[in-house]
C-alpha cells in the first residue's frame, strides 16, 4: 500500500486521461477500467484519488453542460510529465503496469526528452541482460533449472531492441 495517495500507481493514468480531455469522475473510472484491465481499479479508490489530486491542485473542475468535468491543471500536467519521465527512465525493467501506463503518455514530454528516456531505459535493460547472462554462464545448470532466467533474458533483449528502435524512429528526428 502506498504511503501517500500520490504514490498510488493509478495517479499517472488518471492524470493522463484528464490531460487527454476533461472528463466527469465516473468517466475517469470507466475509462481506467476499459483501458487498463490489468490494474486494480476500484470506484472508491478512484474517487479518493480524484479528491487528492484536487487538493494538490493537479486537477480542477470546469462546467460541462449541467455537470462538473475534471481537467488537468498546468501543475498536474507538469507532474504527469515528471512521472512519465521517471517511470520510463527508471521504472520496472520487466515492463510492469506502471511502466506501461507511462509509455501511454510519453507524448506529454518533448520528443528529445522522450528519446533520451527511452534510450536510458534500453541501457538499463542491456545492463540487466548482461548481468543475467553472467548468472546463466556461471550457473552450470540445465536450462530447465533456470528457465525463468532464460525467459526473462529473451524478453529483456526484445524490449531493449523495441525501445531503441522506437526512440530512433519516432523521436530522434524531432
Amino acid at each position: 500500500m502506498p504511503k501517500s495517495a500520490l504514490d498510488n500507481p493509478l495517479i499517472l493514468p488518471i492524470l493522463g486521461l484528464l490531460a487527454e480531455q476533461p472528463r466527469h469522475p465516473y468517466a475517469v473510472f470507466a475509462e481506467l477500467r476499459r483501458r487498463y484491465p490489468y490494474l486494480q481499479v476500484r470506484n472508491a479508490t478512484v474517487y479518493t484519488l480524484l479528491e487528492t489530486l484536487r487538493a494538490f491542485r493537479w486537477i480542477d473542475t470546469e462546467k460541462d453542460e449541467d455537470r462538473d468535468a475534471l481537467r488537468v491543471t498546468s501543475a498536474g500536467a507538469a507532474a504527469l510529465a515528471e512521472r512519465v519521465e521517471g517511470e520510463v527512465r527508471g521504472g520496472d525493467l520487466t515492463g510492469g503496469p506502471s511502466f506501461m501506463a507511462a509509455l501511454a503518455y510519453l507524448s506529454i514530454m518533448p520528443p528529445s526528452r522522450a528519446a533520451l528516456a527511452l534510450h536510458a531505459h534500453a541501457t538499463a535493460i542491456a545492463d540487466e541482460a548482461r548481468r543475467l547472462q553472467g548468472v546463466l554462464d556461471g550457473a552450470n545448470a540445465p536450462e530447465v533449472h533456470m528457465i525463468e532466467v532464460h525467459y526473462l533474458l529473451t524478453r529483456l533483449q526484445h524490449d531493449r531492441q523495441w525501445l531503441t528502435a522506437t526512440a530512433s524512429r519516432r523521436y530522434a528526428s524531432s
